[in-house]
């Protein structure tokens, strides 16, 4: 099969918003702080959420760069598929950016990304629509946990 270059992007999409994000705000040292250990905590809580909910991945997953022949035998978090890793971080990266920067050009290309990671998932069937709407639901109420978290800290009081 032909993989292209947004399937590309969209299997890589965590790590390219992440950086995108990242150097969006890297002058901006509280948000820039909050973002890197934001992201850390939003890993840790996809793998947490994961081993609590259970909930298999789908069956017949398409071959891709990932393949792995043995993917029945996985153990732990990756195992399972709710909520999805990918669309929660590309979503946390999203929204963080967006509540931080607003509407620029980063902001742009990060919400490109997150459609084309959501739809590389669904595409080779990796998730379920309803685990894909529930990681990025997941990853826009954390991004914006941490953000006012980080806004009330810097300014003394909440939006």
């Amino acid at each position: 099969m032909l993989i292209s270059i947004f399937d590309l992007i969209g299997h890589y999409g965590p790590v390219i918003s992440f950086a995108l994000t990242f150097y969006s705000i890297i002058h901006q040292i509280p948000y820039l702080t909050a973002f890197v250990f934001g992201s850390i905590l939003n890993i840790i809580l996809n793998m947490y959420l994961k081993t609590m909910i259970r909930e298999p991945r789908p069956e017949n997953q398409i071959e891709y760069i990932d393949h792995n022949p043995d993917y029945d035998d996985l153990t732990g978090f990756n195992e399972f598929g709710m909520p999805s890793g990918h669309a929660q971080t590309v979503m946390f990266a999203l929204m963080f950016l967006f509540l931080v920067k607003g509407n620029t050009p980063y902001t742009y290309a990060v919400l490109f990304i997150s459609i084309l990671t959501i739809y590389q998932r669904w595409k080779y069937n990796r998730h379920t629509v309803r685990q894909l709407m529930i990681g990025s639901a997941v990853g826009i109420l954390f991004a914006w946990l941490v953000f006012h978290a980080t806004y009330t800290y810097l300014h003394g009081n909440a939006l």
